[in-house]
């Protein structure tokens, strides 16, 4: 006869933020490995966990389609990310933000899986327990379809085409949001893997300058928006200028012959609006192109963040001569994998700063035609002085004011640019070392 489940109670079972834990699974979803922390939190032992399916700690709470999505992303060879409620041995609760990846071997064959959790903190999980009662209702309902369906609406709703983009954004906060610390004393003797934790130090500390630079740090997202806004300004003005340039010939066509000048002014004036608008344009779509890099970098780099503090974690829980090797054989196929991740990853930075470059080139371009701009008012500024009971001084004005503004969104879009193109050799060279690194620890992992 089975074990006999707990009943869920509204407990918390303590689970800290700065704590990560994790649990390695076959195929079929069985248990065959985890550490300390996931003990403690789940109230099991090892030896109760190691052969039960994971589902062991599933919590009522849990709409299946959750999990359902999680087969699918992993069956298929993807890693996901997923908020979780889990239910202790005393039946206390405790939510976790599980990320799952399938182990492939050398040959790229799944072998295992691996489930490491970090502790939810981030304003993104404040919608969770909600939404999960909705879905559960949904489900009871109408089956996982319902649910699923609710689920696509919940993440529209935010502002997300699918489930890809949302993980992806979660971890990116959830990861922002936690700070993590290593007791590097006596490393060198603890377990025989000082070698290791010197080499997975060294490139966590590499990671960690990686978020410094501007294209992929989480500050960027949110200064990529502030970059498209000062964007849609200078389009938004090209609008008004070609505006302006219309009532300009309206009432250059009162004057008659003597208002051939300001036909001239206008004209120039509906042309430069012209330009300009094509070239906010253009740079509507590589901006639009560069946001969706910077997710996919920034969910990549965390990725990986996350593996290498879960192997440190791992590592220095162990106890003097203890010997997981199952585990650290998990963390070495994960390393092997690794070669097509950082070609990815630096096909992906090279590319948005391609992207940067271009931008880069439309923005002196944007400047060139706001000088000209600039000449052309005060031509028109010249001109309306010889003349009375027209409204061309106000018209001017208007676009003299005009110029003002858009040529400091300019100065910040040229600025924003420079900043990060002056970090270009940089980034590429710590991905290139952190290549290097990881190649170093995956021969140290082999061989202990």
């Amino acid at each position: 006869m089975g074990k006999v489940r707990p009943q869920p109670v509204n407990r918390e079972s303590e689970f800290k933020k700065d704590e990560m834990f994790f649990s390695c699974t076959d195929l079929k979803g069985i248990i065959l490995s985890g550490n300390d922390v996931f003990e403690r939190v789940s109230k099991y032992s090892m030896e109760e966990l190691v052969g039960s399916p994971h589902n062991i700690i599933r919590h009522p709470d849990m709409p299946k389609i959750v999990f359902k999505l999680l087969w699918d992303y992993i069956q298929s060879g993807r890693s996901i990310v997923a908020y979780v409620k889990n239910m202790a041995n005393d039946g206390s609760y405790y939510w976790v933000l599980a990320t799952v990846m399938p182990v492939k071997d050398s040959s790229g064959e799944i072998r295992e899986y691996i489930s490491i959790r970090i502790k939810p903190t981030s304003s993104y999980f404040s919608i969770i327990p909600q939404l999960y009662k909705e879905m559960l209702e949904a489900e009871k309902e109408g089956g996982m379809e319902a649910s699923y369906s609710l689920l696509v609406n919940a993440l529209n709703s935010l502002g997300y085409k699918s489930y890809d983009d949302f993980m992806k954004d979660v971890l990116i906060a959830e990861m922002k949001d936690k700070a993590y610390t290593f007791p590097i004393d006596g490393i060198f003797h603890r377990n025989g893997y000082g070698k290791i934790i010197t080499e997975s130090l060294r490139m966590y500390t590499r990671i960690e300058k990686l978020f410094q630079f501007v294209p992929v740090g989480l500050g960027t997202v949110k200064h990529t928006y502030l970059f498209s806004r000062e964007a849609e300004e200078v389009y938004k003005m090209a609008d008004e200028i070609r505006l302006t340039a219309l009532n300009s010939s309206i009432e250059s066509m009162r004057l008659g012959s003597n208002g051939s000048v300001f036909s001239v002014i206008s004209a120039e004036m509906r042309k430069n609006s012209e330009e300009e608008s094509k070239i906010i344009r253009e740079m509507r779509t590589l901006i639009k192109e560069n946001t969706e890099e910077i997710r996919d970098i920034m969910f990549m780099i965390n990725l990986f963040k996350l593996e290498i503090v879960m192997l440190l974690k791992f590592i220095f829980s162990l106890k003097e001569h203890q010997n997981r090797k199952r585990d650290v054989d998990n963390f070495y196929y994960l390393l092997l994998s690794s070669q097509e991740f950082f070609n990815q990853l630096s096909y992906l930075l090279q590319h948005n700063l391609e992207n940067l470059e271009k931008i880069d080139k439309k923005i002196k371009t944007l400047k060139t035609l706001i000088e000209e701009l600039e000449a052309m008012y005060f031509r028109g500024l010249i001109e309306s002085g010889y003349f009375e009971d027209t409204n061309f001084s106000i018209i001017y004005t208007g676009v003299k004011n005009l110029v003002i503004k858009n040529k400091n969104n300019i100065f910040q879009m040229e600025k924003s640019v420079a900043d990060i193109l002056d970090k270009k050799f940089f980034v590429m060279d710590n991905i290139q070392k952190l290549k290097n690194d990881v190649e170093h620890l995956k021969n140290l992992l082999s061989s202990s």
